[in-house]
């Protein structure tokens, strides 16, 4: 039972490692596509966040494994700090919630 629980564990603990992954890649792609758009003299706050967001993905795509990469480490470094640690992420939040302003 205990190793069935800690296998479930271990894959929503890889899936939201992936989704971060993924996450990081995406914001990083579309930082580089708003620095390329304002390169080209044109303003990003004209464009519609879809048309930017694919763009995005287009980047993203062509520059996969280098943003991949990046975003990798990144993800690592989280979770040698424990942010992907259950117990840890309850904590933070029992410990925001008991603090008054």
């Amino acid at each position: 039972m205990t190793e069935a629980t800690n296998s479930v564990h271990l894959a929503k603990l890889r899936a939201s490692m992936s989704m971060a992954t993924r996450v990081l890649a995406l914001q990083a792609a579309l930082k580089a596509t708003k620095r390329k758009l304002q390169a080209q003299g044109l303003k990003v706050n004209h464009f519609p966040m879809r048309e930017l967001k694919a763009r995005a993905e287009t980047y993203l795509a062509e520059h996969r494994e280098e943003l991949i990469a990046e975003a990798k480490q990144i993800v690592s470094r989280w979770e040698a700090q424990g942010y992907f640690d259950r117990g840890r992420r309850s904590k933070l939040t029992s410990d925001a919630q008991s603090k008054t302003p």
